[in-house]
């Protein structure tokens, strides 16, 4: 207490960082009584310090003492240290205690300074986002939803995104109206963030979502139903009334929507669409829908007939890239082995084809182990099944031992090798079988698989890991600059419609991100397209047909944008024709390799020496030694010339 005493009395600036070391000391004691001193001191510069202290030290009492110590500062002086330590995103203790005392002091100056750092000032392209100061805003919370409303109107669009970003993490439910305000006169990529804001804010936004439904404008409705969809399960109620609302109009939208958010609900309504409906495109998104919740749902499904006639159906339309996910191209596919369980013999093998057919189209929208697997194991049982080939066995256990050798690289190798041996067993014993019964066999077949499945993800895991790294850049920067081609050429067919010729400027930016290899989302350029088609003269099929085409962009990529300008450029009646290079620029073009000029310089240097020798030879020049064999040494030509 003396010492305390003493350095009360002493300029405060001089010792306050000798103090602010002493509160690291090993000793409690002297922690405490540096604590004291600071708190007495009252200088805001022990702030970051002492919260450090009060929300981290080992010691209670010295956690006590510094939070006593800090609150003896005033506040208006340690705000700006406790909007730093927010920001710098420490330990999420002192950043929790940093934004708490903002908070409680509703301190709406420090959250104006935060948001300040939102304003590009020329430093930062237009929607690039600061996490540090979205997360210190949402450790804050409520008291910073109605500033953030408010930087939605600015005319700065890194404000603009960094808010919406900031109030979606927030979740508060009063920014869903003005978030779905700002939509229509919103940019592109900023409708994109403001429909990621209210998937994350959730139930609250489907209310709105759903009166948006109604919009005139057919972005603003698929923005609407994507955002529904994605927000999920909570969704299904609104949108199954918003379809018995439409009546006989069915919408592409809701349906889509409903595809993902629906359960076995959703059923009932979507089939009898399915199965009435004359329009094409709504039959196309009635079929994907029906498959994502027969997949997700199928033993909750109380229309079993319904259900089992659909599936039926579905296996003649299944073919690559029609929109449905790699989860629910597998889970269609077990769902098929089971029904090849309990079906007759017609059934069984229809059934397990089907299933091998779902596998595979799930490796194609997305390489994954339970589909290489399953498309093995079962496949090797059709082929067996349908082949009489004394060398059809050979043949698949090859297949096998390649699995095996994948599994030694395993850490379940055992149970791997162990499951694929009892699979080879009972391929075996139905081959062997003089009737073959596989059939009977396939119930014990399909239980090995199951046993399987929780190995699968391992079992791949090094095979992955030794992939060489993707060669498809180079492929893709190409693709690109022909897509960019495609786009000036759209631009000219264009004309004088300058909303048109906005919408293409933007695309040929957004190929131009896409071409960095570090930007990857296509929802931009499919907006942009579907937009310019709305505009285009085109009958309601064909820009039907566009649109569905346009949305197959986010699965297929470069070469799906390069499909759809191709039809858009035709229905322009624009003529491109793509000719093959002339011989004479692909040889001005060709780059030379290197052995080329190593081939080159070595015929140099052997014309120089024939030359040197025949010289010789004639007597202009003479050389300074002889070759031991050559025209050149008569004596020693004379004897080799004799030896033959």
């Amino acid at each position: 207490m003396g010492a305390i005493r003493v350095l009360q009395g002493k300029p405060k600036d001089d010792y306050i960082a000798s103090l602010v070391d002493a509160l690291n000391d090993s000793d409690r004691l002297v922690r405490i009584n540096a604590a004291i001193t600071l708190g007495k001191a009252k200088s805001p510069l022990a702030v970051p310090a002492l919260v450090r202290h009060a929300a981290l030290d080992p010691d209670k009492d010295v956690r006590s003492y510094s939070l006593w110590a800090y609150r003896q500062i005033d506040y208006a002086k340690a705000s700006p240290y406790l909007v730093k330590a927010l920001l710098e995103g420490g330990d999420p203790a002192i950043v929790r205690f940093a934004a708490n005392e903002i908070r409680h002091k509703n301190d709406m100056k420090a959250v104006e300074s935060i948001i300040q750092r939102f304003h590009s000032g020329g430093l930062y392209t237009g929607y690039d986002l600061d996490m540090a100061a979205i997360n210190g805003l949402y450790e804050i919370g409520y008291a910073t939803v109605e500033p953030l409303v408010k930087c939605l109107d600015s005319e700065d669009t890194r404000v603009q995104a960094n808010a919406a970003y900031a109030l979606g993490k927030i979740g508060d439910e009063r920014a869903v109206q003005p978030l779905i305000n700002h939509l229509e006169a919103a940019s592109l990529e900023m409708r994109s963030h403001i429909s990621d804001a209210l998937i994350k804010i959730g139930r609250a936004s489907i209310p709105a979502l759903i009166k948006l439904l109604d919009s005139k404008d057919r972005e603003l409705k698929w923005i609407a139903a994507y955002s529904l969809a994605r927000i999920g399960a909570d969704s299904e109620a609104a949108l199954l009334e918003a379809l018995r609302l439409r009546g006989p109009e069915a919408s592409e939208e809701i349906i889509y929507a409903l595809g993902i958010a629906g359960r076995s609900a959703s059923f009932k309504p979507l089939y009898e669409i399915y199965s009435s409906t004359k329009d094409d495109s709504v039959k196309a998104w009635a079929t994907i829908a029906l498959a994502s919740i027969v997949a997700k749902g199928y033993s909750k499904i109380t229309d079993k007939a319904a259900a089992d006639k659909f599936l039926d159906e579905l296996g003649e339309q299944l073919k690559p890239h029609m929109l449905i996910s790699y989860e629910t191209l597998n889970s269609l596919g077990k769902i098929y082995v089971e029904r090849g369980i309990s079906a007759g013999e017609e059934g069984f093998k229809e059934n397990v084809s089907l299933a091998v057919k779902c596998f595979d189209l799930s490796i194609i929208e997305r390489d994954n182990a339970a589909a290489r697997a399953f498309r093995l194991f079962y496949g090797s049982y059709i082929k067996l099944m349908a082949s009489r080939s004394p060398e059809i066995m050979g043949y698949i256990e090859r297949d096998f031992t390649d699995l095996k050798k994948d599994a030694e690289r395993s850490s379940n190798k055992k149970e791997i090798i162990y499951l694929m041996d009892g699979l080879l067993k009972v391929l075996k014993g139905a081959y062997e079988d003089k009737g073959f019964d596989f059939i009977g066999n396939f119930d014990a077949y399909v239980k090995y698989c199951k046993q399987m499945e929780p190995f699968l993800d391992d079992f791949y895991g090094a095979e992955e890991a030794k992939r060489p790294a993707s060669r498809e850049q180079p492929m893709l920067h190409a693709d690109l600059n022909m897509i960019q081609d495609k786009v000036g050429a759209l631009l000219n067919a264009i004309g004088k419609d300058d909303e048109s010729a906005a919408l293409a400027y933007r695309l040929s930016l957004e190929i131009a991100r896409l071409d960095t290899g570090i930007y990857d989302d296509y929802r931009v350029v499919e907006s942009c397209l579907r937009n310019i088609v709305n505009r285009m003269k085109l009958s309601s099929d064909k820009k039907s047909e566009l649109h569905y085409k346009i949305l197959l962009i986010g699965k297929n990529g470069a070469s799906q944008v390069q499909l759809v300008l191709d039809e858009m450029l035709k229905e322009l009646g624009v003529v491109r024709t793509d000719k093959p290079m002339p011989a004479e620029a692909k040889k001005a073009g060709r780059k030379v390799s290197v052995l080329e000029y190593v081939a080159v310089i070595i015929i140099v240097i052997l014309l120089v020496i024939a030359i040197v020798l025949a010289l010789n030879k004639l007597g202009f020049i003479r050389l300074p030694f002889a070759l031991p064999i050559s025209w050149l040494n008569p004596s020693l030509a004379s004897i080799v010339i004799g030896s033959f």
